[in-house]
């Protein structure tokens, strides 16, 4: 129920329905990802998130510039217009969150943090589906990331790995 509401708060204030706002706020959570990546992260074919890049670029929302490692990739980044309408994507998934959970006390809280923490560490799978279980996730507010602890213990790093 939870999880509705988020697309449906996220998807009202993208740009367009369907992955943008996933596409906007994966892009705040790690600039420069390639178009493949990104296709991965927000469960669309190569040919679509093309589609979808094209678009959010004509709206002037993200921006293409030269992979670092790869010239044949596109690294894709957020420009300023970009970075707001994804901050506002992300409020409106926290705004959710807060709501839906408001019932709950401290403590309650906490143990529904572990036990979520304890799910997701236990169904992550790898590099790739990381991107899609962190989405929609508010990177700077996750100072304590569980999937990016579980893929360091299993010997990977988002930062340094290869797209």
């Amino acid at each position: 129920m939870i999880g509705d509401d988020i697309v449906r708060a996220t998807t009202s204030h993208a740009p367009e329905a369907g992955p943008a706002a996933s596409a906007l706020a994966l892009l705040a959570h790690k600039p420069g990802l390639s178009i493949r990546m990104l296709a991965v992260g927000v469960g669309l074919s190569h040919p679509g998130t093309v589609r979808l890049v094209d678009r959010l670029a004509s709206e002037g929302l993200i921006e293409r510039r030269g992979h670092t490692t790869d010239g044949r990739t596109r690294a894709l980044y957020l420009t300023s217009a970009g970075e707001t309408a994804s901050a506002d994507v992300l409020a409106s998934r926290d705004q959710v969150i807060a709501e839906g959970l408001s019932v709950l006390n401290p403590a309650e809280m906490k143990v529904l943090c572990d036990m979520a923490e304890r799910v997701l560490r236990a169904r992550l799978e790898n590099l790739e589906q990381s991107y899609r279980i962190c989405r929609l996730c508010c990177y700077e507010d996750c100072s304590n990331c569980p999937i990016d602890d579980e893929l360091h213990k299993r010997g990977v790093d988002r930062e340094t790995a290869h797209e």
